[in-house]
């Protein structure tokens, strides 16, 4: 049996939903019938409420049943106990349904500007209960936030390896690694760039702490070909990796989705050998209800908006 307590009384909660369809039918016999059950439980049920509570809350004749001026307030509240026991239901099976919840996704702003609104506009259209919450974060944000459990969705560069176990992921695209100088700078004009040119010019790359896999990956490929590159910085967004590359003599290596930031006083050049930087989907390896949703969702429509995007 299920129990409601408030200030020291106790109610039965089948009791109570026997005593709300007596009151609407005004009938013992029809609420039996509505209930499924027989005339003496429905009496049974009515003489313990009155009991619990003690109050009398109806009166009874021979032709019908009448609520008492006391009967009738605590219908309203019986009403409403009811109303919110089954919202309360609905709620929380919509909950874990991932039908209705908060989605927290994580995600590199440069990387995922010209994909990121399309997804979630379609998203949302099929999944209105769920609530998206968008935090812009560096790898290395996304990964702390994922050891937190404060987000359930990244858009990422690679992770270490360390962090396999604890998580799952997708590739999503390449992206490719371009240089970008100052529009004056001596480099500007080339229509293609090798690292033995870039190696012989001060270098600025984004923060490994922020990154660790770009910023190896291409220390890697410096060192394949025996060049010792000049890191003079290392910024910790790529806007302010931008902004220093405008107004320098530096060189810098990025990938090529960074042009969709502000770029004003910059020039993009290819590289000779194509390099690429890979972006992924990392969820944890035990999902929660929101982001099974979005990963069932991702599964139909999502890649199709990505390619379709990333063009």
């Amino acid at each position: 049996m299920v129990y409601l307590s408030y200030f020291g009384i106790t109610m039965n909660f089948k009791h109570l939903r026997t005593f709300v369809e007596v009151a609407h039918c005004k009938s013992f016999s029809n609420a039996a019938t509505r209930l499924h059950t027989v005339q003496s439980a429905i009496s049974r049920h009515i003489t313990a409420l009155e009991r619990d509570i003690h109050v009398t809350l109806f009166e009874r004749n021979t032709r019908m049943v009448e609520l008492t001026p006391a009967g009738e307030r605590f219908l309203q509240h019986a009403d409403a106990i009811l109303k919110h026991c089954r919202l309360a239901k609905e709620d929380a099976q919509l909950i874990q349904r991932g039908e209705k919840g908060l989605l927290r996704i994580g995600y590199l702003s440069s990387a995922c500007v010209h994909f990121l609104p399309h997804l979630l506009r379609n998203f949302s259209t099929l999944n209105s209960g769920v609530t998206v919450k968008l935090d812009e974060m560096t790898v290395s944000q996304q990964l702390q936030a994922f050891t937190e459990s404060a987000i359930d969705i990244g858009f990422s560069r690679p992770i270490e390896k360390t962090h396999e176990g604890l998580l799952k992921e997708k590739h999503l695209f390449d992206d490719p690694i371009v240089a970008v100088v100052a529009r004056d700078h001596p480099l500007a004009t080339k229509t293609v760039l090798s690292l033995a040119n870039i190696a012989k010019h001060p270098l600025i790359l984004f923060a490994r702490a922020h990154a660790p896999s770009l910023f190896d990956n291409l220390m890697t490929a410096f060192h394949y070909q025996q060049l010792k590159p000049n890191v003079v910085s290392e910024p910790k967004s790529m806007q302010a990796l931008l902004t220093e590359i405008a107004s320098s003599q530096c060189v810098a290596l990025v990938p090529a989705c960074i042009q969709n930031l502000h770029t004003k006083g910059c020039t993009f050049v290819p590289l000779q050998a194509p390099m690429h930087a890979e972006l992924k989907m990392l969820w944890q390896a035990k999902p929660n209800a929101s982001a099974l949703t979005w990963l069932n969702w991702y599964d139909v429509y999502g890649q199709d908006i990505i390619d379709h995007y990333s063009r």
